[in-house]
């Protein structure tokens, strides 16, 4: 009731404005309030849809920046899978060096007795992974039995690699023979437990 005792003064004040005004003057008058509250209006609808169109243009970010987010997420865990996966096949070896490993393939092609010998060459870790590369001789094998050697050691899951691989032919009675001189690296965590072997005096 206080608020309807306020403006009614007001109200009584402006209806005597207007019906002391001549009929020009009372069409500017509306036509200034009609055109007052045009802008008014118009104002309010700019500054809305402005803040509107920065509202949305920010959740797209957020939604963008989420996308990114759940993606990095996801590669982090499948390179995490990857890593763990790696590490399980080099723990599966680690009772079994290079050396005896390519013994025992070298028996598998039947060229046991043309390995001339395997001889380390250096060693490069980085972090937890030590990389042994050696030096591999074989003699006076077949091109068949070169390749059931090397078909052997690159998918009997041994983590190795063949770094070069250098061959020298020569005719041994009327027979075409391979010399083969080989690089190959052999990979393994050096945070893994010591075997029976390294722990015995």
């Amino acid at each position: 009731m206080a608020g309807m005792t306020m403006v009614e003064p007001v109200r009584e004040r402006f209806a005597e404005l207007v019906a002391t005004m001549s009929p020009r003057d009372r069409r500017l008058f509306v036509g200034l309030i009609v055109f007052v509250l045009v802008v008014l209006f118009g104002g309010a609808w700019w500054v809305g849809r402005s803040v509107l169109a920065d509202v949305r243009s920010r959740v797209d970010q957020r939604e963008e920046t989420l996308g990114l987010l759940n993606g990095l997420a996801s590669d982090q865990t499948e390179a995490a899978e990857k890593v763990a996966t790696i590490e399980a096949e080099l723990r599966k070896n680690e009772g079994q060096d290079l050396p005896s490993f390519i013994e025992k393939s070298a028996e598998k092609a039947g060229i046991a007795s043309n390995l001339q010998g395997v001889r380390e060459k250096q060693v490069v870790t980085e972090g937890s992974l030590e990389e042994k590369t050696y030096t591999v001789e074989i003699t006076k094998i077949l091109l068949p039995q070169l390749t059931d050697f090397l078909y052997a050691i690159e998918t009997d899951g041994y983590p190795l690699r063949v770094r070069s691989m250098k061959t020298k032919a020569t005719t041994v009675q009327g027979v075409k023979m391979l010399a083969v001189s080989m690089e190959i690296s052999a990979f393994r965590l050096t945070d893994a437990a010591p075997t029976p072997a390294e722990e015995s005096p």
